[in-house]
């Protein structure tokens, strides 16, 4: 399971990009970022130029914007990001197939993408396909939590987070990638070098 970041409900940019700057540092696989209305791929590129290997997933609303508009934005985004982009859109199906089919790479309604995107097809998701949740404080309960979502096969979780993201990472991406985590590990870390609060 992949944990991503949410940085949605974060107003301050300079706040956001610090948050991704550490999720990317500390091995995150991805962020979910969004913004004003037809401008979530500003908010996105932003965050990109500051990262380099943390996944951008742009969260859009495509309620009456033009498919083919979203998908030119998103290309010129994972062209940013050097093939980390992955889509969250919110809006009609019809929409969401079209951008899906633009995104990668095949003609829609005769239409090309120019430039394509750097991946040769960008995961577009609806907002049901990944689970959101909250973190529990307490480690005893992440690890349950994240336990829970990994066993029932969850590719993604968009998990928040009111701590440390060197703590998050340190307790919760090796659990959310496998079943045989040792979590003396992340404990006797925690000894060595303490998170600061």
């Amino acid at each position: 399971m992949r944990l991503l970041l949410d940085l949605r409900k974060i107003s301050e940019p300079a706040e956001r990009e610090r948050l991704a700057r550490e999720a990317d540092g500390h091995g995150i696989w991805g962020v979910v970022v969004t913004g004003p209305r037809g401008g979530e791929c500003v908010e996105a590129s932003a965050l990109a130029t500051t990262t380099q290997h943390v996944t951008i997933v742009i969260d859009i609303d495509g309620n009456d914007v033009h498919p083919t508009t979203l998908a030119e934005e998103i290309s010129v985004l994972d062209q940013i990001t050097k093939r980390r982009t992955m889509v969250i859109f919110r809006g009609p199906s019809t929409s969401k197939t079209s951008l899906a089919t633009l995104l990668s790479g095949l003609p829609c309604e005769g239409v090309i993408l120019s430039p394509p995107p750097a991946q040769a097809s960008i995961p577009v998701h609806s907002p049901e396909d990944i689970p959101e949740t909250n973190l529990p404080e307490d480690m005893a309960q992440l690890a349950t939590t994240i336990d829970q979502y990994r066993d029932s096969q969850t590719a993604f979780l968009i998990v928040s987070w009111a701590r440390s993201i060197k703590e998050l990472a340190r307790h919760a991406v090796g659990r959310s990638a496998s079943n045989d985590f040792p979590q003396m590990v992340a404990d006797m870390a925690d000894q060595i070098d303490p998170i600061d609060q």
